[in-house]
Order: C-alpha cells, then sequence, then structure tokens
C-alpha cells in the first residue's frame, strides 16, 4: 500500500517484470512477504529488476491509459474493504464501491475530466481517487441508498475539476501565495460548479459540491461564507475527505503528516471547520493504519498491521518484522498497542 492506504499490489498478485518496475518507479525497493497463510516466517524480497521506464510520461495516451488502469485496479481490488474500519461492513462496501466505480468507467464525460486532471498533474488524479473512496465510505456508513451512493461517488471525483483551469505553476508553486494567486485558486470552486452545473450527465449535486467543498461549518471557509446546515451534506462529507487526503499526501511545498496527527487535527475541526458528528463518522469508519500496511513504532520496529479495532483506529495489533537495530525478525511476533500503551505508530513505512 501507499502511505494513504491505497493498495498498489494485491494478496495473490503475480509478480511480473511489469509489476515490479512499476515498483521500482514508486521507490519501493523492497517487499515483505508472507509465505504461508498461517506460517509465522516471512522473508523479504529486493526488487531489482531495472527500470526502463519513465514514471510520468507528460502526454494525453499516457495519462488515458493511467486513469484507465487504475479504475480497473480498484474494480477487481478485494482490498479496498480494508480502508473500512469495521470488518463487518468491509465486504458489503467492497461490493458497493466496485459497482459505482464500473458505472463511472463507462462514463465519457468522468473519465475525460480524470484524464485531464491527470495530465496537469498526477497528484490531482490520485487526490480524486482517494476522496471518492474515503467518502463513499462515509456514505455508505451513513446508510445512503445506491442513488445517492453513486451521486455521492461521481461528485466526489470531480469536486476539483475547476482546478484544470488554474496555470501548472500555480499548482506546484512551493513559496507562498501572493493575494491575485490565492483568490484565483479560490476561484476553482465556482469555476468547477461552471463546468458541472448545465450537465445533463452529471448529478446537479457535484456542481454543487464543486461550489461549496470549501465552505466552513463555522461560516469562515469560501466562495460564499455559508455555515452549518446551508452546506450540502455531501460537500461537507467531501471537505473532510479532501482535507484528511491532503494532510497525510505529500504536497508540492510540504512533507506529509502523519495519518494519527491528521485525525487528530480533524478532531480539533469539528463543529469549527466541519459538523462534528461527520468527522466522528469519518474517524470510526476510516482505517487509517489499513491491514497489510507496514508502520514504524517509536520503539524504531517496523511492523505490518494484521489487524484493527475501529473503536481504537490508532492502536492495531501489529506483525514485527524488523528490530529497533534493523535486523530481520526471523520469526516474526504480533504486538497489541491497545495493551502496550507505550508503543505507538509513528508513521506508515514505505
Amino acid at each position: 500500500m501507499n502511505r494513504n492506504g491505497t493498495v498498489m499490489l494485491g494478496a495473490g498478485t503475480r509478480l511480473t517484470e511489469t509489476y515490479i518496475r512499476r515498483l521500482s518507479q514508486l521507490g519501493i525497493r523492497n517487499v515483505f512477504i508472507e509465505e504461508e497463510k498461517h506460517s509465522t516466517s516471512a522473508k523479504t524480497a529486493e526488487v531489482t529488476v531495472p527500470i526502463r521506464e519513465k514514471a510520468h510520461e507528460r502526454s494525453l495516451p499516457a495519462s488515458r491509459k493511467s486513469v484507465a488502469d487504475t479504475l480497473a485496479d480498484l474494480q477487481d481490488n478485494p482490498f479496498i474493504r480494508q480502508r473500512m474500519s469495521v470488518p463487518m461492513l468491509g465486504n458489503r462496501f467492497l461490493r458497493a464501491y466496485q459497482q459505482l466505480i464500473r458505472e463511472l468507467a463507462g462514463h465519457p464525460y468522468v473519465m475525460d475530466r480524470l484524464t485531464e486532471l491527470h495530465l496537469k498533474d498526477p497528484y490531482l488524479f490520485e487526490h480524486a481517487v482517494n476522496v471518492s473512496i474515503l467518502s463513499t465510505i462515509i456514505g455508505f456508513a451513513k446508510q445512503y441508498p445506491e442513488p445517492q451512493l453513486y451521486d455521492l461517488a461521481i461528485s466526489s471525483m470531480l469536486y476539483d475539476v475547476g482546478m484544470l483551469l488554474l496555470p501548472e505553476d500555480l499548482l506546484t508553486k512551493k513559496s507562498r501565495l501572493s493575494e491575485d494567486e490565492r483568490l484565483l485558486v479560490e476561484a476553482h470552486t465556482t469555476e468547477g460548479y461552471r463546468m458541472l452545473a448545465d450537465r445533463p450527465d452529471i448529478p446537479t449535486v457535484a456542481a454543487i459540491c464543486a461550489l461549496q467543498h470549501h465552505e466552513r461549518y463555522d461560516g469562515s471557509g469560501y466562495p460564499s461564507g455559508l455555515a452549518g446546515g446551508s452546506i450540502h451534506e455531501y460537500a461537507q462529507i467531501i471537505a473532510i475527505a479532501d482535507l484528511y487526503d491532503a494532510l497525510v499526501s505529500m504536497r508540492h511545498h510540504r512533507s506529509p503528516h502523519t495519518p494519527g496527527n491528521a485525525f487528530e487535527y480533524l478532531l480539533g475541526s469539528g463543529d469549527r471547520a466541519f459538523d462534528m458528528s461527520l468527522v466522528k463518522l469519518f474517524i470510526r469508519h476510516v482505517s487509517i493504519y489499513p491491514v497489510g500496511s507496514r508502520v514504524l513504532l517509536n520503539s524504531g520496529q517496523l511492523g505490518v498491521v494484521t489487524s484493527v479495532d475501529s473503536s481504537f483506529a490508532q492502536r492495531p495489533i501489529v506483525k514485527i518484522i524488523r528490530e529497533r537495530d534493523g535486523s530481520p525478525v526471523p520469526h516474526p511476533y504480533e504486538i497489541d498497542l491497545k495493551v502496550q500503551l507505550e508503543l505507538v505508530v509513528l508513521d506508515l513505512a514505505e
């Protein structure tokens, strides 16, 4: 998984040269392999296939293929269920989300805009996919019926479409924005609304979400300074997912925050930036340390998450695969962070 919890390679996948090259391009030099499902033995394999391809070719065909491949992976990837921290809901969510992705993958306008986002900046596309997964988890947790889940899924894929009109150098700027630049960035909400509002093939609520996803619960957001219930609930859900994924992602101007710190930030924003009931729903149902992800503990040990309790999302059960001195563990053993309170997860490890 990447640091956002998105599965890049599912269990049981045959490691072809193409997959290994893709892992290498992402800077992944080692993979942890559990040889048998119930075995305590494990080993680490080195990625050795030389890189022969560019990590990102800035061309329309390359972006179109990347978008299509990603959505195809989402349709077939059973590990999406692990983004939801409530196990009993995981399989139902997986079936619902994969059906939604199949519908979106067959929508020409959605695919064209996602391709343009990828071509503009691959981060914009990756961010849209992550926000879609997180937002749909919350819609599922709220027991939205299928038509509402579809509207939320498409809205959360296209909410940032107004970013397409921004100059590329503004998207990648590392220094503080000037006042004129800030106003130009903020205009992506109204521009996104204009792009979506009159399309008969796009739900009207998608345009509303594009317009309102930077409004804040206390009225401090933009573009209209809406507050409380005046902000559409879908836009509030997308705003929470948008902020969380932005915090834990590498940005052009800063390094990522840890998932735990991002959770703390969201809790501190409850009933100020966001409706606290939606924040709590997000924290209860989104797994910040999905099963299978690698984590670094404050002890210096490296482990793989084997189980998550939604009531204690920041304290999973971890199988230790490397000790603090860097030595591999010949027989990995589990630590329950709910029991060993002196240990905490510092960060996800690539």
